[in-house]
């Protein structure tokens, strides 16, 4: 009887080993399948805190990303452009999109708003109606 016991107590025991392999290749799966784009991630940009939560994955090669520094620097890429310079590039990616181009505006939360404002004022300038102005979550926010 005792024996009996003992011989279902130990088929019921399940082996997590292999689950656990599994969860462990999907972590890895996915950090490696996932892409960042760093040109576009300026390091000293401190953005602006907001209760609302975006996506994290955007078809890239339809956005456009601007950051604008602190100093009221404007950068692409990684690389400064001046105002023209900028107005030209957000006009023909727009035109070559079919006015489709999304334009995403990562400003530093140091910055004055007239340097966002101008950044703003070349995008509508350049025909793309809706520009992002992107912001970081703030999670202790109720």
């Amino acid at each position: 009887m005792i024996e009996t016991k003992r011989k279902e107590e130990e088929s019921l025991q399940l082996n997590m080993t292999p689950m656990i392999d599994m969860v462990f290749l999907l972590i890895i799966f996915f950090l490696t399948a996932t892409t960042f784009t760093q040109k576009e991630r300026e390091q000293d940009v401190l953005l602006p805190t907001t209760s609302g939560v975006g996506s994290l994955s955007k078809a890239l090669s339809r956005n456009l990303i601007i950051n604008v520094k602190k100093d009221g620097g404007v950068f692409v890429a990684g690389r400064k452009y001046a105002e023209d310079d900028l107005l030209l590039i957000i006009s023909t990616q727009n035109a070559q999109l079919n006015n489709g181009l999304k334009v995403k505006i990562r400003a530093d939360k140091r910055t004055r708003y007239g340097n966002v404002a101008r950044v703003l004022a070349i995008v509508e300038k350049a025909g793309v109606s809706r520009p992002y102005v992107d912001t970081k979550q703030d999670f202790l926010d109720p």
